[in-house]
């Protein structure tokens, strides 16, 4: 790329998971030019795709304390974990009550789901215990919940083991979404307000100049005045290219299992066993599955070791069926694993700071968990920039509201056959098991989708029980229509991943 085609920003921002988003929508606020680059060929590719979906607090929350107990030195105690001065703490605590205003702002499906914490045996019992004094040693919501009888919990959750004597039960403490959905919501937002998104762009470099950067993406260079490191698990790899740190990073990963929609029903929550430290069991309903996740935190030196084990699925159906026993193995339609990142400086908190050898250079490092508390994160990470010299104008006009695609299957009849009539491939399915429309694509891929992923997490088509075996191919040849492609340039989820291979002559 020769100089006249370099890019020019105020602001870049490297990664568009729920960090570089959440940032990008906030900065977008004001008259400022804001570029983020990402990696992949979609936004939410990474980390923030493969996480639970829980925005939480309260119980959950004591149960999170307990479960990451496991990276805290030895013998530290419980009621060490909670930090109200901390950075996470106090995110968290802010954030959890300002996500159902900006779910309504942005269009995002948000249920509650109640939680029951449960027990069946003695060690059980001493191990839910453990949640009761945590929780009233912090107080407030924390200690907001109440211990159930088995009657009780079954008159909630009929289909759980019969064998349980007693939990604990929170109504409102754990909202679940859809992950990749607030991601694209965000994104969306900002660009609508005039955020560029560049895909398929990895950072190779990051050179210095006199009162500028330049940044080398392998779609050409970018010169900006300011840089928004939020690459997550590769925040000490694109670290290292502006300068200097005194932290590594160190990861964790968890397997998921995805259950068949024919088992909703089995469950109106979320249910878990008492979370021992380092070890999560736990069953919730995402409409229209189940999600399983029933395991360990297990150390792994690689950040995109994210395969999963065929013993490891079979051991955490095995611990979900003492929770639900009605599952079975047969039930699968998908594994996944998460990898989750923790900094060694300061493991219980996230890392916001100033690079020490570049002013202009934000690393932002956020441990588990990260979606919480994203909103005033982000308005932290705007006030640094504004305090680095970035002038913060706001904009005389935003607009905050993002109106969702339809979703067919979220219809009335009526408006089903009134969207029909406006647009006859509303009434063409694609998707069978998901009942996507052509539609529904077609306006996804209008909202940004370029990959088989993006249409996917932007309507659920190949979310189903074949999971892509008889829609992706339509996928892919609606892909290459819409976006005057050849067939063979479509890929999966970026450059690297064409869903099929060109013949060589």
């Amino acid at each position: 790329m020769n100089e006249k085609q370099i890019a020019e920003a105020d602001v870049v921002i490297i990664g568009a998971g729920i960090t570089g988003c959440g940032i990008a929508r906030e900065l977008s606020k004001y008259k400022v030019e804001i570029i983020v680059v990402e990696r992949a060929g979609e936004v939410a590719a990474g980390q923030s795709k493969l996480t639970l979906g829980h925005i939480y607090t309260g119980l959950n929350m004591v149960g999170s304390m307990v479960l990451k107990s496991v990276m805290l030195p030895p013998d530290t105690p419980l009621s060490a974990l909670y930090n109200p001065n901390s950075l996470l703490t106090k995110w968290n605590e802010q954030g959890f009550n300002e996500w159902i205003p900006m779910f309504e702002e942005l269009g995002v499906k948000h249920i509650y789901s109640p939680l029951h914490i449960l027990a069946k045996d003695k060690d059980q019992i001493e191990d839910m215990q453990k949640y009761i004094d945590l929780g009233k040693k912090i107080g407030g919501i924390y200690a907001d919940f109440e211990q159930v009888d088995r009657e009780q919990i079954l008159a909630r959750e009929p289909y759980v083991n019969k064998d349980v004597v007693t939990g604990l039960y929170a109504k409102d403490h754990v909202i679940d979404v859809f992950p990749p959905e607030i991601v694209i919501a965000m994104a969306e937002s900002a660009v609508q307000n005039g955020v560029k998104i560049m895909l398929n762009a990895e950072v190779t470099a990051i050179n210095k100049k006199n009162n500028y950067q330049m940044v080398q993406t392998s779609q050409g260079a970018i010169k900006t005045k300011f840089i928004v490191n939020a690459t997550g698990k590769y925040g000490d790899r694109v670290a290292d290219m502006a300068g200097g740190r005194d932290w590594n990073l160190t990861f964790n990963k968890t397997q998921f299992i995805v259950l068949d929609r024919r088992l909703n029903g089995l469950l109106n929550g979320t249910v878990r066993w008492p979370n021992k430290p380092g070890v999560i069991q736990l069953i919730q309903s995402r409409y229209p599955n189940l999600l399983v996740e029933c395991g360990i935190y297990e150390p792994t030196d690689d950040p995109d070791d994210i395969g999963t084990m065929r013993d490891k699925v079979f051991d955490g159906i095995a611990t979900a069926q003492t929770l639900v026993p009605a599952i079975s193995i047969k039930d699968i339609i998908r594994t996944y694993t998460g990898v989750r990142l923790f900094n060694t400086r300061n493991v219980g908190d996230h890392l916001v700071e100033f690079s020490p050898e570049n002013g202009k250079f934000i690393n932002v490092v956020l441990r588990l968990p990260g979606f919480i508390g994203a909103l005033p994160m982000s308005r932290h990470v705007v006030n640094m920039l504004g305090d680095a010299g970035l002038d913060l104008v706001t904009k005389h006009v935003f607009n905050k509201f993002r109106k969702a695609a339809p979703r067919m299957e979220d219809l009335t009849n009526d408006d089903r056959n009134a969207l029909i009539a406006k647009d006859h491939r509303y009434g063409h399915i694609i998707c069978r098991c998901e009942k996507v429309t052509e539609g529904e694509i077609i306006e996804a891929i209008r909202r940004g989708a370029t990959t088989i992923d993006g249409v996917k997490f932007r309507t659920r088509a190949s979310m189903g029980t074949c999971q892509g075996n008889y829609c992706s191919q339509k996928i892919a040849d609606i892909l290459a229509r819409e976006l005057g492609q050849e067939f063979e340039n479509i890929t999966k989820k970026g450059t690297g991943s064409n869903y099929v291979i060109a013949e060589q002559m």
